[in-house]
């Protein structure tokens, strides 16, 4: 009689089991585009409650089509769940979009609000793996850190030849989190005359910065620029704005601060092209790149996300080069060539914006 009630629940799992993999691989959610980001993100119009009711999940592999527009993508939560250049769709607590890690997947596709969005699954857990590998988990209890910089991501740039106490970079000072205090404390005890803000626009900037005084003084004094950049570093938006933050550099003395929201990726860009400019080696661009990711997630260098994620500067300047083999011997003249060819800066902003940082 055991052995009968056994071979009843096996069949029942195994019916189930097969039930379920036969919905998931077939499952699809049709929904439409709402709106969309600074960054070039298709926020769709499904929450993630209802997106995992129809059987979708963190690793999956789907298939997306935005109007006509149709790519494949893994299912995460970070930017730094897959590659530079790949697709994502993104979920954070409740709200769902589609994205290209720093591009723009707005201007790639044409998509508007309205259009019509189908995802179905492509591979159920087909990225389980290689999400689990890189995952990130952020951590923001000061007490686990072992000093103010680390936790708010501060520090002060000094590789190739950019003079000391010239380039700052860290998290937001006047963002509304647990790691603000203590930027904005450091920048207190800082000699910053001059910050590259690349996350705000000016009225989010100057309604945040109102808790900051050192902030405020410096921007009551137009020492401080608002840029409300995106990620996507190839877009002509971000281009235009990049070419406002060095001249606005160029315009104005150090030590210079420049920070996003944490100082990771926007801000990551930022300071590897000056790093370059100043002579500064891949390795120490990678080095200083991945700091954000050892401060923010505590992430090792020998961990499989540290290999997976440190690809992003040696991509980034290949991208921003045409696709030239980058090296230590001409990264500097890569890195002056997009300045001026692609940014748009004069061999004089250009001169003048190096001599700022280096003497």
């Amino acid at each position: 009689m055991k052995s009968i009630k056994n071979v009843v629940m096996f069949t029942a799992f195994f019916f189930l089991s097969v039930g379920f993999v036969f919905a998931a691989k077939n499952a699809s959610v049709k929904t439409e585009v709402s709106s969309f980001d600074k960054h070039g993100n298709v926020n769709l119009k499904i929450t993630g409650n209802l997106f995992a009711a129809n059987d979708f999940g963190l690793g999956d592999i789907v298939s997306v089509k935005i109007g006509s527009y149709k790519f494949d993508a893994a299912i995460g939560k970070n930017y730094s769940d897959v590659d530079n250049g790949d697709f994502l769709v993104r979920i954070k607590d409740q709200e769902v979009s589609a994205a290209i890690n720093m591009g723009n997947l707005e201007k790639k596709s044409g998509a508007k609000v309205g259009d019509t969005v189908v995802i179905t699954m492509k591979e159920k857990l087909g990225y389980l793996r290689t999400y689990q590998a890189r995952l990130l988990k952020k951590n923001d209890n000061r007490s686990d850190f072992t000093t103010d910089d680390v936790f708010a991501n501060w520090r002060v740039v000094t590789v190739g030849k950019i003079a000391p106490d010239r380039l700052y970079r860290s998290s937001s000072p006047i963002e509304s989190d647990a790691r603000a205090p203590y930027s904005a404390g450091l920048l207190a005890n800082s000699s910053v005359k001059t910050i590259i803000n690349l996350a705000d626009n000016e009225t989010s900037g100057t309604n945040r910065m109102s808790f900051v005084p050192y902030y405020a003084d410096l921007a009551s004094k137009k020492n401080v620029i608002f840029l409300n950049m995106g990620a996507a570093y190839t877009d002509k938006v971000f281009t235009a704005k990049f070419h406002d933050a060095l001249i606005f550099m160029a315009q104005h003395k150090g030590p210079y601060l420049v920070h996003g929201k944490e100082g990771k990726i926007r801000t990551g860009f930022v300071c590897a092209v000056l790093e370059a400019l100043c002579g500064a080696t891949i390795e120490e661009m990678d080095d200083d790149y991945m700091l954000s990711y050892e401060n923010m997630y505590g992430l090792k260098k020998t961990s499989t996300q540290y290999i997976a994620i440190n690809k992003s500067i040696s991509e980034i300047f290949k991208e921003i080069s045409g696709g030239k083999k980058v090296t230590n011997s001409n990264v500097q003249s890569l890195a002056e060539t997009y300045v001026k060819k692609t940014v748009g800066l004069t061999t004089e902003e250009l001169a003048k914006l190096k001599e700022n940082l280096m003497q």
